[in-house]
């Protein structure tokens, strides 16, 4: 005797999972609006200052080293300078390639901007050699600078936001919903995108006060962003959606999952720390910012 009831086989599961068809598109940007509404004002209701706060959330992301950051009156970022970079040049280049409406192209750049980008990630390694070298105690080749941290953060920072970018045009948007362009048009593309982070890092370099609030929040929510976005595609695999979405709403769903996974990894992260600094009797290095 036949029956009509479904067996819910993998194949079913993956169509299904989790709820996140294009059918469903339109009530999953309110529920992506929703969440970020709410991390923001759980964040802003929590106790203490902003400045020990963005520390906390990010303790599990960076050393957060008190002499390898940046200060703006007597407190500083919640990143040292390295990540500050990192994280300020992936904000820098998402703004960007937004603003000159580079969004769902997935094609990878010349060869030449490649190796550019490439390059970039090579420069910070080497920094961060010198760096840890002079840490240690032992030799090293220059003397490393903040300045330098932060340039060579933001170099790396900008290849990560564009490897992120391609990544998701390539894998959450449709042969024909995708652009079929690099985000970086080239060479002279790179270096006005560069222009722009060389402001920025100069902004950051003057150290004015009425900043540092500002900044906070840009790379908290540039820290949030990377993760997510890194996140996605991985929810997008897991759930068999890839290369689905017509619409930029259609990624709402399985990027409001990223979101969720993003916060919990970042508060695992933060949290393993302080229970590992708690076991080995380290004083965390935000406390004296709480």
């Amino acid at each position: 005797m036949c029956s009509n009831r479904r067996v819910d086989t993998p194949l079913n599961l993956q169509r299904n999972w989790p709820s996140l068809a294009p059918r469903s598109a339109s009530r999953w940007p309110l529920v992506f609006a929703i969440l970020c509404l709410l991390t923001g004002i759980g964040f802003l209701l929590l106790p203490g200052s902003i400045e020990g706060k963005a520390l906390a959330a990010l303790h599990g992301l960076c050393a957060q080293q008190p002499d390898h950051s940046f200060y703006f009156g007597d407190q500083r970022l919640p990143f040292d300078a390295r990540m500050t970079g990192i994280y300020g040049g992936f904000a820098v280049t998402a703004l960007y390639l937004l603003a000159r409406g580079r969004w769902r192209r997935g094609n990878v750049p010349s060869i030449t901007v490649t190796a550019l980008l490439a390059s970039f990630i090579l420069v910070l390694g080497i920094d961060g050699v010198n760096s840890t070298l002079r840490d240690i105690g032992l030799g090293y080749a220059y003397e490393p600078l903040n300045e330098l941290r932060l340039a060579t953060g933001m170099l790396t920072g900008t290849t990560l936001a564009i490897f992120i970018w391609m990544m998701i045009a390539q894998v959450g948007f449709a042969g024909r919903a995708r652009v079929q362009r690099s985000p970086v048009a080239g060479i002279a593309d790179l270096g006005l995108l560069l222009a722009v982070e060389a402001v920025v890092a100069a902004t950051i370099l003057a150290g004015w006060s009425v900043l540092r609030l500002p900044l906070t929040f840009v790379l908290l929510l540039s820290a949030v962003a990377a993760v997510t976005g890194l996140t996605l595609a991985f929810v997008l695999l897991l759930g068999r959606r890839e290369a689905r979405a017509v619409a930029t709403t259609d990624l709402a769903g399985p990027a409001t999952v990223a979101l969720l996974v993003a916060l919990l990894l970042i508060g695992a992260l933060g949290g393993g720390r302080f229970l590992l600094e708690w076991w080995l009797g380290i004083e965390p290095v935000v406390r004296s910012a709480a």
